[in-house]
């Protein structure tokens, strides 16, 4: 019985075996199938990308020729045209003359420069003493960096707008010239060879009052147009404060600087540099250009006495704890005391030249204001310029990055005003 019925079991099993083989064939065939119709579809469809890229190769060249004809056809009818006396003479090739390049300016191109000593260098790049090769003008160039993320961009727009607009002010850095390659931008500026009126400090000490007064009456005629522009410079030193050939200041790097802040508008933010910044900008609080007339406080202090009133400190702790009332040396006058306790207010509602005309301070009252503005007034030394033949060639060591950058507005520009062709 028990034997009868497992080889009645044995039939059914040996049936879904070979049932189960025959599906796993099944499909494995239908899975090879598809993957024949897939590559049959993908080559056909080879074929005819090939052949539509034949027709199109067929077609251009169809086009060329065409194009190449009906060219030849004109240049044979504008040959065997009659000529007036009005029309340009062609050149050899059949163009109208003039059929030149457009090129830029000379100024807008750096290989037109000699470039024989560094000025200064920051974090913003350097600054040049060049030449203008053709005529031979001393200038200086100020390159900096294009940063791949352009995050230096807009700066390097403001401070180009800036230098256009300073133009109108005889006390502030003038723009000759700016362009840019690939990896840099180039503001080619007006020289001014008497060096910084920190050098001038460093050499000769305290200054007498006398040119304290003519050094900062200039640099107030310089503030108040920037003030009146919207302009905050936000980095007055005496670094940044030039003396030209006629022995004249001129306020420059406009690096920092904001634009906009007209009337009440104010702004937040950390800049500067240590031992010049008001001590609402070291603690963040909003401000306008009182941060600037407090600035011009600690650069008078410093002339008068060769010293800063203030402890620097890259600690912005540090330095604002040591604001406190300065040390006014007994040969310092009544006046000069006066006009910087008022410039050194740290209230910056409160402080000379928000509050108040600083020119009708006693400490001026010697000033011809429309004399200086139209530097009618003799300066206290004269620089001598130097021969341009008499300084050595040296390599600028601008950038070897050849990584392409995008182009920064504003750097496209030559003064009107500058004589270069002369």
């Amino acid at each position: 019985m028990e034997e009868s019925r497992r080889r009645s079991r044995d039939p059914n099993e040996k049936k879904e075996k070979i049932r189960i083989v025959f599906v796993k064939t099944h499909i494995e065939e239908k899975i090879c199938d598809e993957g024949r119709k897939k590559r049959k579809r993908s080559e056909e469809e080879t074929d005819k990308k090939k052949m539509k890229l034949e027709d199109d190769k067929k077609s251009l060249q169809r086009a060329v020729h065409r194009v190449s004809e009906e060219k030849e056809d004109k240049e044979d009818k504008e040959r065997k045209r009659p000529r007036s006396p009005q029309d340009p003479l062609e050149g050899g090739s059949g163009c109208k003359k003039p059929c030149l390049e457009v090129k830029r300016p000379a100024p807008l191109e750096i290989h037109n420069y000699k470039f024989h000593k560094e000025l200064g260098k920051g974090s913003f790049g350097q600054v040049m003493l060049a030449s203008f090769a053709p005529k031979k003008k001393l200038v200086a160039i100020k390159t900096i960096s294009k940063k791949i993320d352009k995050s230096n961009y807009k700066s390097i727009s403001r401070e180009a707008r800036i230098l256009k607009m300073a133009k109108s002010c005889p006390f502030l850095c003038h723009l000759h010239a700016a362009f840019q390659s690939e990896v840099q931008a180039f503001f080619v500026l007006e020289y001014a060879c008497g060096g910084s009126l920190y050098n001038i400090i460093s050499k000769k000490g305290k200054l007498p009052t006398e040119t304290i007064q003519f050094y900062t009456a200039e640099i107030i005629i310089g503030l108040q147009f920037l003030h009146s522009n919207g302009i905050v410079h936000r980095d007055l030193k005496p670094d940044n404060i030039l003396v030209d050939r006629g022995g004249h200041i001129r306020i420059c790097d406009f690096g920092i600087s904001v634009e906009g802040l007209f009337d009440k508008k104010i702004i937040c933010g950390l800049c500067g540099t240590p031992g010049y910044r008001a001590p609402e900008v070291l603690i963040m609080e909003y401000y306008n250009a009182g941060a600037d007339w407090w600035s011009l406080g600690v650069i008078i202090y410093e002339m008068a006495t060769a010293k800063q009133p203030f402890s620097p400190s890259v600690s912005v702790v540090k330095e604002f704890i040591s604001i406190k009332t300065p040390e006014y040396p007994s040969h310092m006058s009544q006046e000069l005391q006066d006009l910087l306790s008022k410039l050194l207010e740290k209230d910056r509602k409160q402080r000379l030249g928000v509050n108040g005309n600083i020119r009708e301070h006693p400490f001026y009252a010697s000033i011809n204001w429309e004399n200086l503005e139209k530097k009618r007034v003799k300066a206290p030394f004269q620089p001598q310029m130097p021969f341009t033949s008499e300084l050595r060639v040296i390599s600028p060591g601008l950038s070897v990055d050849t990584t392409k950058r995008e182009r920064v507005e504003e750097l496209s520009y030559v003064d009107p005003s500058w004589h270069w062709q002369e």
